[in-house]
C-alpha cells in the first residue's frame, strides 16, 4: 500500500469519525428534547405531584442539561481535534488537491459550527421545563 493510499483511508476515515460526532451531537439535543416534554408530561398527567417532587423534576431537567451540554463541549473538543488531523492530511496531498478544495489552507482555522446552537436549545429546554413545571 502507497503513502497516498493510507493518506487517503485516513482521510476518509477521520471524515468519518467527524460525521458520526456531529450525528452523536444531534442525537444529545434531541435526547434532551425528548426528556424535557416527558418530565413536563409527567407533571401533567400525574395528579397529585407535591411540592418536593416538583423541585425533584426540575433537578433531573437541571442536570439533564448539564450532562448534555458536557457532551456535545467534549464532542465538540474530539470534532475538532479531527478537523485539525484533516487540515494535516490536505497539507500532504499534492497541489492539485490544495487547489481543488479551495486553494491555500494555511489561515483555515476549524470550527464546530453548532456546538452553541445545541448547548442553546438544551439551556431553553431547561427554562421552558422548569417554566411549565411551576405553571402546570
Amino acid at each position: 500500500m502507497s503513502n497516498k493510499e493510507e493518506l487517503i483511508m485516513l482521510y476518509e476515515f477521520t471524515g468519518s469519525r467527524i460525521a458520526e460526532l456531529k450525528s452523536q451531537q444531534w442525537a444529545i439535543t434531541n435526547y434532551g428534547s425528548v426528556l424535557f416534554a416527558s418530565i413536563i408530561s409527567s407533571k401533567k398527567l400525574i395528579s397529585g405531584i407535591c411540592f418536593i417532587e416538583t423541585i425533584i423534576l426540575n433537578i433531573v431537567a437541571f442536570i439533564i442539561m448539564l450532562c448534555g451540554a458536557w457532551l456535545i463541549w467534549r464532542f465538540s473538543i474530539a470534532i475538532s481535534e479531527r478537523q485539525n488531523c484533516l487540515k494535516n492530511i490536505r497539507e500532504k496531498f499534492g497541489s492539485e488537491f490544495i487547489k481543488a478544495w479551495g486553494g491555500p489552507q494555511e489561515n483555515v482555522q476549524p470550527k464546530t459550527v453548532l456546538k452553541i446552537f445545541h448547548i442553546l436549545i438544551l439551556f431553553t429546554g431547561f427554562v421552558f421545563t422548569t417554566f411549565l413545571l411551576w405553571r402546570i
